[in-house]
């Protein structure tokens, strides 16, 4: 299923790759954010059905942005990527019903974590 996808990360870099990645799988990206902040305005602009973000970001990072968001809105598929990954980050994203992927991000990994988010 096609996906608008909204992409936080603090890396230009990071937001260029996922770009190229979820539009490779026909995700079609309509905004992009740099932290948890400017992500939950981006949010409320756009309606996202994704949202691609990271965990360590400046002025909010993004589990306090995905707290903010469930406020609003219980439904839209979260997809947490990664560098680190622990049992308090993994238990906290799994209570906002996201899903998690360690960096490096795979093609084959992320596709399956938006197929979970599916269920």
């Amino acid at each position: 299923m096609l996906e608008k996808v909204l992409i936080v990360d603090d890396s230009k870099f990071a937001r260029s790759s996922n770009r190229k990645l979820l539009e490779s799988l026909d995700h079609e990206v309509i905004a992009e954010a740099t932290n948890g902040l400017d992500g939950i305005a981006k949010f409320k602009e756009f309606t996202p059905s994704l949202i691609i973000t990271d965990i360590e970001m400046p002025d909010l990072d993004g589990i306090g942005m995905i707290k903010k968001i469930r406020e609003d809105d219980t439904n839209v598929k979260i997809v947490v990527i990664s560098s680190i990954v622990n049992s308090q980050i993994i238990q906290e994203a799994v209570k906002l019903k996201a899903v998690i992927v360690k960096k490096p991000i795979k093609k084959n990994r992320l596709l399956n974590a938006i197929k979970l988010l599916d269920r």
